[in-house]
């Protein structure tokens, strides 16, 4: 039995803002992350014959960001992970205590971020710096969410063992 296809409307009003604020937490500038959303929706559209409802999210989210690997590489430059204070403070701890973040960790996480793999990055960022749900992450993945909760669960590990290194290292 072949699936419907999606509603592109509802599909654009639900995940065209979720695919846009992450381009710009990966360091797109704003006005290439609205035509990079526009592409890959307008992209959506052309094959939407060829599109299964179970992973036009995942789709959407891949096209996107290799629209804007793409982009970089044309451009020449390298993409740059931005972080909101004190978003991301869970992720360190020593000896059992957060550690508050300041200005000059902001930096640290940044650099230690960009050393990880690209799906460890890219849980990290969807949970604690976009902040969606595991369902949600799931969905825009295409994987099951007991998957991301052990991916995530092992990026939190990589980016503390990471950041534990760097940090020995002062």
């Amino acid at each position: 039995m072949k699936n419907k296809a999606p509603n592109i409307e509802e599909l654009y009003k639900e995940k065209s803002n979720i695919i846009y604020k992450y381009l710009l937490k990966i360091g797109c500038p704003k006005e290439d992350a609205k035509d990079i959303v526009q592409d890959a929706f307008f992209k959506a559209i052309e094959n939407m014959i060829h599109l299964n409802e179970n992973n036009v999210s995942a789709w959407l989210f891949k096209v996107s960001i290799n629209k804007y690997y793409d982009l970089c590489r044309k451009q020449k430059k390298r993409p740059s992970v931005t972080i909101e204070e004190n978003t991301l403070n869970h992720l360190i701890e020593e000896d059992g205590a957060s550690i508050i973040l300041k200005k000059e960790n902001k930096e640290d996480i940044k650099k230690v971020l960009d050393e990880l793999t690209p799906l460890h990055k890219n849980l990290i960022i969807l949970k604690y710096d976009v902040e969606l749900s595991y369902s949600q992450i799931a969905s825009m993945l295409d994987m099951k969410e007991e998957t991301v909760k052990t991916y995530l669960y092992r990026a939190r590990n990589d980016f503390k063992r990471k950041w534990v290194i760097k940090h020995e290292k002062r």
